[in-house]
């Protein structure tokens, strides 16, 4: 089963800007190598470029800069997957994605990798087939800071208190 993910960060971030900031639904390889050729890469023959992804609840796939939230490329709705992609271009050619789950608004999990998957296969994208780096996020019930896990470390960044082993970043 497929687990939505309902924006969980700060709420100060949140807040939608006017204007929204542009973004991109990716259909087609097309589509993704025509975002990549429109964000004027340098001249050299490798390179990388890095973007914000969500897939959004019809398992489709949006791109936004890097340094734009996940909760505005969402529109502030709630995503099947939220993370980061990054293109390697060979001589201005698409060759390939590595992506990671590096989202602390939405905090998937690392199985959300399975729509990731499917959405990249059905589109085109080449990818290695799992998350480059994957990320374990949980919302300590002591404090209620969300805490990224690092190393099996399943205590609490600010109060020390032991995080559970399940999920648990959604709000309320």
């Amino acid at each position: 089963m497929t687990r939505s993910y309902q924006y969980c960060g700060p709420a100060e971030l949140s807040h939608m800007p006017n204007p929204l900031p542009s973004r991109n639904q990716i259909r087609q390889r097309a589509d993704a190598e025509a975002w990549i050729a429109a964000q004027h890469l340098g001249s050299g023959k490798h390179q990388q470029l890095t973007a914000t992804f969500i897939i959004d609840q019809a398992a489709q796939l949006w791109l936004a800069d890097q340094r734009s939230e996940h909760v505005v490329c969402a529109r502030g709705a709630a995503v099947l997957a939220a993370g980061e992609i990054t293109f390697s271009v060979e001589a201005k050619c698409l060759v390939g994605c590595e992506l990671t789950n590096q989202s602390t608004g939405y905090c998937p999990e690392p199985a959300s990798w399975a729509v990731v998957q499917q959405v990249l296969d059905s589109i085109g994208l080449p990818h290695a087939g799992a998350w480059t780096t994957s990320y374990e996020f949980r919302r300590c019930p002591a404090c209620a800071m969300l805490n990224l896990i690092k190393e099996q470390w399943f205590f609490c960044a600010v109060c020390d208190h032991e995080l559970p082993q399940q999920w648990n970043c959604a709000r309320g």
